[in-house]
């Protein structure tokens, strides 16, 4: 009884820090959608960067904004965020955050979160632009739809 009792406490506090997490997770963004003038009801493509960047993060960075504005800048949501902040410690939670550059699609159905995924490898596609525009274009149409 006592070991079925520590798991419903395990799995209670578990649920906690998740709805925690969640929460902290809101707040931020709703924070970002009000700098940035952004719409909450659209899904977001997120540019996490840190205070070590790789030898091809801002390079990446600029294609990334360049292949948004020409294909998705009126569909989604890009917003871009320095995890290593203090105050962004929960997208770094939320999204598992440690490399230098992650960029996060995150949809967004009725003003609702309903999942993310991550788009892997782009500041290694820097010496490739077209493979990296259609890489780019490719993950966002299969993970947001187009």
């Amino acid at each position: 009884m006592k070991k079925i009792l520590l798991g419903l406490l395990m799995l209670m506090s578990i649920s906690v820090a998740s709805a925690q997490d969640n929460m902290l997770q809101m707040e931020n963004q709703e924070q970002y959608f009000q700098e940035n003038n952004q719409n909450p009801d659209k899904s977001i493509i997120y540019i996490f960067f840190n205070n070590q960047p790789c030898s091809t993060c801002p390079m990446a960075i600029d294609m990334i904004e360049e292949v948004y504005n020409q294909n998705f800048l009126n569909d989604y949501n890009l917003i871009m965020i320095n995890y290593s902040e203090d105050n962004n410690a929960g997208f770094v939670q939320s999204y598992n955050l440690s490399e230098p550059l992650e960029v996060v699609m995150v949809y967004v159905n009725d003003g609702q979160f309903q999942g993310y995924q991550k788009i892997e490898g782009l500041q290694d596609m820097t010496t490739a632009p077209q493979a990296f525009n259609e890489y780019f274009v490719s993950q966002v149409n299969g993970y947001l739809g187009e």
